[in-house]
């Protein structure tokens, strides 16, 4: 028996079942079975209105039911009838198609159900009788008003699409179903043959669907009893997302295994892609790909992609594992092995990473081969054995772990042996949190290495341009008023033999306590408590001393703030006591000493605004004036120790100080206003745009109190002249200057000139110029050096970043960086040379390759950090980047 429900005939009938319920129609109809056209006679409607029953209203629900067995009823069988379609469809038809959703696409002339009903007249529609089709195409319907046979091409129509949602699924969104393993399955074909209770063969255009399962092709055959499907010829299955083609498959619909040949594929989670001999679909998570490829590059030839034997993907578990795998860059194989596997998403996982590559001056080629350990969501562990050609192999490890009430991170690297300096090298670096009760934390940070040319040797990121490594351990108490911290504190130094680094204090012990009132009957009231012993060792000493500080530091403040002032009246103690060691006291101090400072202070400032525009653009501008007045009598203090004291360099920020020194050993004189004015444009939103400021410290009498004695006493009448300018000239164009001129000399003592252009996204440039009258940074160069840095496209897909630091005065390249980036969608590459200073004679230069694979991993070394550091408002590259 031959079926063929696309084309009918007057005198065929078509035995199906079909129930089609609760679709409201917003015009109302009754349904009419009766037909008032000669040419309905022909129609696909009359001949399913001749074989079930019709009933229902358009406007309210419609059933129909129709069979493709003899008779008026389905055959009586104990399991549910394969090809009966049930399935219920709620629909709307909106007066346009809504913004933002999913409008139906036009029907397909081979598939649909022909309904005739008669128009509601009272809706001012037509009363002729008229025929809807109702069509299914992915999810999104069409109705189609016909008159006429479809066969005869004579069919006039009109028609309006509706959405088949009534919750408005937005277009974009993606709506997960779980299967249901009691779904019936449902199928069409041109032509159906053989006996439904056994083995029916499809034919022409067929196509299959149970739950989120989808299968056409062009011919196809179903055995009911183990209901499986075989498909031949242009196959394509779609299964949760995932898509798969093929010339030939088998596949049962109640397991949901199968097997396709020659076929092709793609993933919808991991988005990667291939093609394949076999695909065994295992189940709704699991599909393995025998002698296939993988790879997240669209097209046919992609420019990397995996060859494997094997690789089975567990979309559960966001694993793809490969067997004898060898990856491919441009058809040319560079990474092969017995095993791998790799993330389908963003997740982690266990396992090795890609080899990292790189070189350096020092060491020569450098190899690691990392491995990476997810044991458990909230910590980890990489091991990285690397091979450095001048030195021999280094292991390393890097942990990390993370709390509701903690966190941590520790880095280690181990040497033995080294080739070139003959002994063990090492560096560790370990930070750590804890909240462990209310109030309560304790944390350390502890740096150390072997040696003090382990910055020169090695490109470490834990000693890199750091020679002080810091190593302190603290446990704290935090109360709403006062807290107290206890710890021990030092730092190691790692000489430079050509710029000596005078060796910092060790803390051993030290103890803070704070306490501190605010808004007491309007007063502000503070203290703070110090203990700290100083020590050094005696090679250390430098001929300074060691011994124990006491610190008592009493303040009260009136705030009195406005909308559009404030002032602020304030005073204060500052009380130390010394207790040195016998063995290095000077003669001229004494073992215990005091002593205790007043300070007195007073700060106000007014607050203008009016509307002005700045470059065409509305805004409001801010006229800030604010003086600073601050009063302490001198003490002389030449016999204190100095510990933790020092004079930074002036700036804005110490005009508004009380004391020109920070640390607690020296307390300078001060009988001296601040005047200063900043003014300020903001934008609508709220948002500075600029700030411009002037200001100036004026002295009423001689500065006295120097770090070290003996020294001249200051007595000029005035500070350097500081001027400051910052923001944005135009959207995309920022800058920020500031100036130190001495108007008694008439020369600049500091300078800083800053330009930073951002025209789009992945564009930048900037200039800089830093000058600071006789002083030189930490490896020995004059600070008169001119910094330029700036990501650049050179044209599609290419890229171009560098950096470089120069110093005027010594003629020579401080430190510079240079290099390219590519990016082709699914992978990305980048090449970056580095030259940094390590010790004022000495330096290293860093050669990074690295090939991103989108959705698999990165190769070779990690340049992003020393572009991130080198370059202000570098970007990295992403996937589609053009």
């Amino acid at each position: 028996m031959i079926f063929r429900p696309a084309i009918f005939r007057w005198y065929q009938l078509l035995p199906v079942i079909l129930v089609v319920s609760t679709l409201p129609i917003t015009a109302g109809a009754q349904i009419n079975q009766t037909s008032r056209d000669p040419e309905e006679d022909h129609s696909p409607a009359q001949s399913m209105r001749k074989q079930g029953p019709l009933s229902g209203r358009l406007d309210r629900g419609l059933n129909l039911q129709y069979q493709t067995g003899g008779g008026d009823t389905p055959p009586e069988r104990d399991d549910k009838p394969i090809i009966y379609r049930r399935e219920t469809i709620i629909a709307k038809e909106p007066e346009k198609t809504p913004a933002g959703y999913q409008s139906a696409t036009a029907p397909r002339s081979d598939r649909g159900l022909s309904l005739t009903y008669q128009r509601d007249a009272q809706k001012r529609l037509s009363r002729v009788p008229e025929t809807y089709a109702l069509f299914e195409h992915e999810r999104t319907m069409s109705l189609t008003l016909a008159k006429g046979p479809r066969r005869y091409g004579q069919q006039k129509t009109r028609s309006f699409d509706f959405y088949a949602d009534t919750q408005k699924t937005p277009r974009k969104q993606k709506t997960i179903l779980e299967d249901d393993e009691n779904a019936p399955v449902i199928m069409w074909a041109e032509q159906i043959t053989g006996r439904p209770d056994r083995e029916m063969n499809l034919d022409y255009l067929i196509e299959i669907e149970k739950g989120q399962t989808r299968i056409t092709g062009n011919h196809g055959i179903f055995r009911q009893e183990e209901n499986e499907i075989e498909v031949i010829g242009n196959v394509d299955i779609t299964q949760y997302g995932n898509r798969y083609r093929s010339e030939s498959m088998q596949f049962n619909m109640d397991t949901g295994e199968g097997v396709l040949t020659q076929a092709k594929y793609r993933m919808d989670m991991a988005g990667g892609q291939g093609k394949a001999e076999r695909i065994d679909l295992e189940d709704e998570y699991n599909t393995t790909i025998v002698n296939g490829t993988y790879t997240t590059c669209e097209g046919e030839n992609p420019d990397w992609y995996l060859a494997t034997e094997t690789l089975d993907l567990d979309t559960a578990k966001n694993i793809g594992t490969s067997r004898y795998p060898v990856l491919y860059f441009k058809n040319v194989p560079i990474l092969a092995g017995t095993s791998l596997t790799f993330p389908l998403s963003s997740e982690r996982k266990s396992g090795f990473l890609p080899p990292t590559m790189g070189a350096t001056s020092k060491g020569g080629m450098e190899l690691m081969v990392p491995y990476y350990f997810n044991l458990a969501p909230n910590y980890d562990l990489t091991i990285f054995p690397k091979y450095i050609a001048k030195r021999g192999f280094q292991m390393g490890a890097n942990g990390r772990y993370l709390g509701q009430n903690y966190k941590g991170e520790t880095y280690v690297e181990y040497l033995p042996s080294d080739n070139e300096a003959h002994r063990d090298r090492y560096a560790i670096s370990s930070q750590h949190e804890h909240d462990f009760a209310p109030g309560w934390r304790y944390a350390w940070d502890f740096n150390k290495a072997s040696d003090d040319n382990y910055p020169d040797d090695f490109s470490s990121q834990i000693v890199r341009g750091n020679r002080l490594l810091l190593q302190d351990g603290y446990l704290q108490y935090s109360d709403t008023y006062w807290n107290i911290t206890a710890g021990a504190s030092r730092y190691q130094v790692l000489q430079d033999k050509e710029l000596p680094i005078i060796p910092s204090y060790d803390r051993l012990p030290y103890v803070n306590i704070n306490a501190q009132g605010y808004d007491v009957k309007g007063f502000d009231l503070t203290a703070n408590f110090q203990y700290t012993r100083f020590w050094l060792s005696d090679d250390k000493l430098w001929n300074r001393q060691r011994g124990e500080r006491y610190v008592v530091k009493p303040e009260i403040a009136f705030p009195l703030v406005s909308s559009g002032s404030f002032l602020t009246p304030k005073a204060s103690v500052h009380y130390a006591s010394y207790d040195l060691d016998d063995k290095y006291i000077r003669p001229d101090q004494d073992r215990t000493m005091s002593r205790a400072i007043p300070t007195f202070s007073l700060d106000g400032g007014l607050i203008f605004e009016r509307d002005t525009s700045f470059f065409g653009t509305d805004m409001t501008q801010t006229l800030e004036p604010r003086l600073f007045y601050v009063y302490t009598p001198y003490r002389n203090q030449n016999k204190y120790p100095v510990f933790d004291s020092g004079e930074p360099s002036f700036g804005y920020a110490q005009l508004f100080e009380e004391n020109r020194f920070v640390g607690e050993d020296r307390i300078a004189d001060a009988n001296n206003l601040t005047a200063a004015v900043t003014s300020r444009y903001i934008e609508q939103s709220g948002a500075e745009r600029m700030r411009f400021t002037i200001g100036q410290r004026y002295y009423f009498s001689d500065q006295r109190v120097a770090l070290y004695s003996p020294i001249e006493k200051r007595n000029e009448n005035r500070s350097d002249l500081l001027l400051m300018a910052s923001g944005l000239l135009t959207p995309k164009l920022a800058v920020d200057t500031s100036v130190q001129y001495n108007q008694s000399t008439r020369r600049t003592y500091s300078a800083n000139y800053s330009l930073q252009w951002r025209p789009a996204d992945k564009m930048a440039l900037n200039a800089e110029y830093r000058y600071l009258r006789n002083s030189t940074d930490e490896y020995g160069n004059a600070i008169d050096q001119i910094n330029i840095s700036g990501q650049w496209p050179l044209g599609k897909r290419w890229y171009a970043v560098g950096q470089v630091s120069y110093s005027l005065p010594d003629n020579k390249t401080i430190e510079s960086l240079f290099g390219v980036e590519y990016n082709a969608d699914c992978w990305i590459g980048r090449v970056v040379a580095q030259r940094y200073a390590t010790s004022s004679s000495e330096s290293n230069t860093a050669l990074f390759f690295q090939l991103e694979l989108r959705g698999m991993s990165k190769i070779g070394s990690n340049p992003m950090e020393v572009l991130r550091k080198g370059i202000p408002g570098y970007r990295p590259l992403t996937a589609y980047d053009e």
